[in-house]
């Protein structure tokens, strides 16, 4: 009996035990299954070598979150959460003073405190009409009147007799964008309707003039005989704000960019009180940017501990990078940098002065009070904490600005002046600085590029300039060296373990290629002894059938 055979390496062929008596199929089988052994145990390795490409890819995932929230913190970011800036109102005399103005301030907005007095707020120009029983009913005039507020220049309104107060209205309102001038229908007694001009803009007055025909707006009682409104409800006026004893005058209520990056919104008067107006960082977006850098770090913290697990009798199958020396660095150097402290203004200060302890897990814990309380107090300090600080020998220099790549240490900087007390020449640790007036800056491409100091001393000096990176500047450093995606140890880890693995399956496929020859050898093998088992056979039939012989003679 013949059967259709699959074998190990994929070969089809057909099988049977036929007159042979024995099954080749059994046979190929076994014969290529032990060829191949070696393939298969590759196929376990690889299965190993990829769960730990997977779980390197996590650990890098989770290092470039807890870089990027560092960074957020530190001195390189191209944003720093430092610099954005927040508003905050507060007043002696008045319970909310939130309720008097608004404010919005961008990050150009200078750190300050500031005394506003909200005198008067700008308004919009008001008139009336008489009152008119139908607004339906034809008013019977038909007359061209001007209208315009402010600067613009007026429009001409055609009135006909059959126009009612309602088409007037709408005539009106349907060039208002023209005219800057609205108009709203009040049902101002039972018997009656009245028509109410108002300008667009606060702070704009109407104009409005009878052109020809019949004057309109005398006859429906807008205007007096003498042309001047005779029912003014409200007058134009300007917003005037005292700031720091600063009058400002404003058409409108939101008076934009009225100091550097700062614009008021008003809502009421002050009636002679103050609020005062801090612009200050926002610590909001500290606390969060903080909050972030403990939420990544206990991400990572988390998955590690996953790798550091083992069963009941010891066994660590599902940590696949237990006992890993790359991963006990990566611990022991995130551990190192936690326990570090930064010095500021001569006192020295760790991740506990800001609310941040280890939990029994070696997760990190956020005390929000605690960290609420110093960023309010101390918020200049959170900032040197976190970001690169700089320090200085001598009062007569100042750090404008600090080189991108200066590494924490202390720098010396001559400076050098002639008789007439002008600097001639400077450098920084023996590098020439460019010299204008009295600023000094890093030459381009030179590795202090970026540097910008200012001497105010009158004689030749040398000072120490002291670089002292803060604590997200550390971590950055630090991961940059596992989590950089081109040369950090974590992607070279997975690079070499990528490599071990095409190793291996190259020669997975070779075994298996030479399996399937052997394969093809011994189909074609035991096809030929069946082949020559049947024509044996056959020949003995007919030997048989020739001379009338069997077995049962």
């Amino acid at each position: 009996m013949s059967t259709i055979v699959t074998g190990a390496s994929g070969t089809t062929y057909i099988s049977g035990t036929g007159t042979s008596g024995f099954d080749s199929s059994s046979l190929i089988q076994v014969a290529v299954e032990a060829k191949m052994q070696t393939a298969y145990l590759i196929d376990d390795q690889i299965d190993v070598l990829n769960d730990q490409v997977s779980a390197w890819g996590t650990v890098l995932s989770d290092l470039t979150a807890l870089s990027d929230a560092a960074e957020t913190l530190s001195a390189s970011a191209e944003s720093s959460v430092f610099d954005s800036r927040s508003a905050y109102l507060s007043s002696s005399a008045i319970s909310s003073p939130d309720n008097v103005l608004g404010v919005t301030v961008t990050d150009d907005a200078e750190l300050g405190s500031y005394t506003v007095e909200v005198v008067s707020l700008a308004t919009a120009h008001k008139v009336a009409s008489g009152e008119v029983a139908d607004k339906t009913a034809a008013l019977g005039y038909d007359g061209t009147f001007s209208l315009a507020a402010g600067d613009v220049t007026a429009t001409d309104i055609i009135v006909t007799s059959d126009m009612t107060l309602a088409d007037l209205a709408e005539a009106i309102n349907d060039v208002s964008s023209d005219t800057g001038v609205t108009a709203t229908l009040i049902k101002s007694s039972d018997s009656g309707y009245t028509l109410v001009l108002a300008s667009a803009n606060t702070g704009e007055s109407i104009a409005a003039a009878a052109v020809s025909g019949a004057d309109v707006l005398q006859s429906l009682g807008v205007t007096g005989s003498d042309g001047s409104f005779a029912d003014e409800l409200q007058a134009a006026a300007q917003a005037e704000v005292v700031i720091d004893g600063v009058t400002v005058t404003s058409s409108s209520n939101d008076i934009e960019d009225v100091l550097t990056g700062v614009s008021i919104s008003l809502y009421n008067t002050t009636a002679g009180d103050t609020v005062t107006l801090e612009i200050g960082q926002d610590l909001d977006d500290v606390y969060s940017a903080v909050e972030d850098l403990v939420d990544a770090y206990n991400t990572y913290r988390s998955y590690a501990l996953t790798q550091q697990e083992t069963d009941d009798e010891g066994a660590a199958d599902s940590a696949v990078l237990f006992g890993d020396s790359l991963l006990r660095n990566i611990n022991s150097a995130l551990y190192s940098l936690l326990s570090r402290t930064v010095e500021v203004d001569g006192t020295t200060y760790s991740i506990a002065d800001l609310g941040i302890s280890y939990g029994d897990d070696n997760t990190l814990e956020l005390d929000a009070d605690t960290l609420e309380e110093f960023l309010t107090q101390h918020a200049d300090v959170a900032e040197a904490f976190f970001q690169q600080s700089t320090s200085v020998s001598s009062s007569d220099l100042y750090v404008g600005d600090i080189a991108g790549d200066m590494a924490a240490g202390d720098y010396t900087v001559e400076v050098t002046l002639d008789g007439d007390g002008n600097i001639t020449a400077a450098t920084i640790d023996g590098t020439e600085l460019t010299v204008s007036n009295q600023t000094l800056t890093g030459a381009a491409g030179s590795a202090y590029e970026g540097l910008r100091l200012v001497y105010t001393g009158t004689a030749s000096a040398s000072i120490t300039l002291s670089v002292e990176d803060g604590f997200a500047d550390q971590m950055v450093a630090t991961l940059e060296n596992y989590a950089d995606e081109d040369d950090g140890l974590v992607s070279s880890r997975v690079e070499s373990l990528s490599d071990t693995i095409d190793t291996k399956q190259e020669r997975r496929d070779r075994i298996a290629e030479k399996a399937e020859d052997y394969e093809d050898y011994l189909v074609d093998y035991y096809a030929r002894i069946e082949a020559a088992i049947e024509a044996s056979e056959l020949a003995l039939a007919q030997i048989e059938a020739l001379f009338g012989n069997s077995d049962d003679d």
